[in-house]
């Protein structure tokens, strides 16, 4: 059993989450906050400028927006969990979260704000080449095509941005799309017509990925009349939308045909009292990060008044709420060149070009290597499931760290084309590679075949 009973839980941060927490901090409630393990900070930590969040007239990175969203929930007594929760009972009043660590939390009213993941074009070698060709990524992987020729599918504004974005490297960039005008907005679009290095391909849909070690190029075809034709590309970034992150609710919450949580409008109320939801597991339509940061304050807002209105409101059970300004100050924002290399109380270390060979390939032990890169945020926030997993695994499996930049020789060899990359070596051998950020469970489970035996 849980040791008390907590006001609130909000899954998920981003700016729906981050939001949230600081209202349900604001009103007193001391809210948990589990910003997922690699998750935290949502879609925004993989975009570049954000030019349309009010009160930044010149513009600014997406994760310095979540950092400044982040610390200000902290400061106001959100209490910040790095953890996923992934098992959930919902039907009591006293609600059940169980995070991967195993560890249980009774709440009485939860904030879902878990966001949407990238959705795939669904082709056969489509995760065979992820990595070797295949992002979702622009910002983690773009340094990696340098005069190539790479192309983006998609018609909105997220595909513009990678196509944008990826101007800085590749000599060109074509944008595939099935139809011939765009949803991006009009100011996107004008910059990307009006930039040399990006060109169209219209009323086309990628049916197929050419190459067999790396993407060699894209089959396309005419969504009109059939012809097909081929566009060649080292890479391919894939900008078609997003899929709501609503599977851990699916047999609890009423769910769309879409899989976004259905709320009873205008409020943020699911089919569940005493559940909310907001941002982006809820929004097919706008899907903004304003307009998210909007219904996190409305779900805060709205699960503020279902807990005044219960019978035995949460200070009855003997908790006591201790978020204020005064008594929880926040960690502070840290550079993200800093913050990159911390891999707190961890057996993890960095290797080079020049320590590679001895420190890995000769190792006695399996060595898994986590190819990173100081610009990538998918690379840090799996920093701290890679320490544990290295706490866990010590003297039977060791961890190192290669940053790309830092080591273009070995990231070369290796044919590192996306951030994170992890690579175990056994016998001096890659024996399997993992491309993305995973959580501890994920790792363990995609290793398990590799793993020695622990000793109970």
């Amino acid at each position: 059993m849980s040791p008390t009973v907590r006001a609130i839980a909000i899954i998920g941060s981003g700016p729906a989450g981050y939001t949230a927490a600081l209202y349900a901090a604001r009103a007193n409630l001391a809210p948990l906050v589990f910003e997922g393990s690699v998750s935290s900070g949502g879609a925004l930590m993989s975009t570049t400028g954000v030019e349309n969040f009010p009160g930044f007239p010149g513009g600014i990175q997406g994760p310095d927006l979540m950092a400044l969203l982040r610390q200000q929930a902290a400061e106001f007594g959100a209490e910040l969990v790095t953890e996923d929760v992934v098992e959930v009972d919902l039907a009591p009043a006293a609600k059940r979260l169980r995070t991967e660590s195993g560890v249980e939390y009774d709440v009485q009213a939860v904030i879902v704000a878990t966001g949407a993941g990238y959705r795939e074009l669904g082709l056969a070698d489509e995760r065979r080449l992820t990595g070797y060709g295949v992002s979702w990524c622009a910002t983690c992987d773009g340094a990696f095509y340098k005069e190539k020729e790479v192309a983006v599918v998609g018609g909105g504004d997220s595909a513009l941005e990678e196509a944008l974005f990826l101007t800085r490297f590749a000599r060109s960039v074509t944008v595939v799309h099935r139809r011939d005008t765009l949803r991006a907005s009009a100011v996107l679009q004008d910059r990307a017509r009006d930039n040399p290095r990006i060109s169209f391909a219209w009323n086309k849909e990628i049916i197929g990925l050419r190459g067999q070690d790396r993407l060699t190029g894209v089959q396309l075809a005419d969504a009109r009349s059939g012809d097909l034709s081929e566009v060649p590309a080292d890479g391919l970034f894939v900008a078609i939308g997003h899929l709501p992150r609503s599977d851990l609710f699916r047999d609890q919450l009423e769910l769309t045909a879409g899989g976004h949580i259905r709320v009873q409008s205008p409020t943020t109320a699911t089919s569940v009292p005493g559940v909310f939801a907001c941002g982006d597991v809820v929004d097919a339509l706008y899907r903004q990060a304003i307009t998210a940061a909007g219904s996190g304050c409305a779900a805060a807002l709205d699960a503020q008044r279902f807990l005044a209105g219960l019978e035995t409101p949460v200070a009855g059970s003997g908790f006591r709420p201790t978020g204020t300004v005064a008594s929880r100050p926040a960690e502070p924002v840290r550079p993200a060149t800093e913050e990159a290399t911390m891999v707190r109380g961890s057996a993890v270390e960095t290797v080079t070009d020049a320590s590679f060979a001895g420190e890995v390939l000769d190792h006695d032990k399996p060595v898994l290597v986590d190819f990173w890169a100081t610009w990538c945020s998918a690379c840090q926030l799996m920093f701290p499931a890679l320490a544990d997993f290295a706490r866990e695994y010590e003297g039977l499996i060791a961890v190192k760290k290669v940053d790309v930049d830092e080591s273009p020789v070995t990231a070369e060899k290796y044919d590192i084309g996306s951030m994170p990359t992890l690579k175990l070596f056994r016998g001096g051998e890659v024996v399997h590679t993992i491309v993305g950020a995973k959580t501890k469970s994920s790792l363990v489970a995609e290793l398990s075949q590799f793993l020695p035996a622990r000793t109970p």
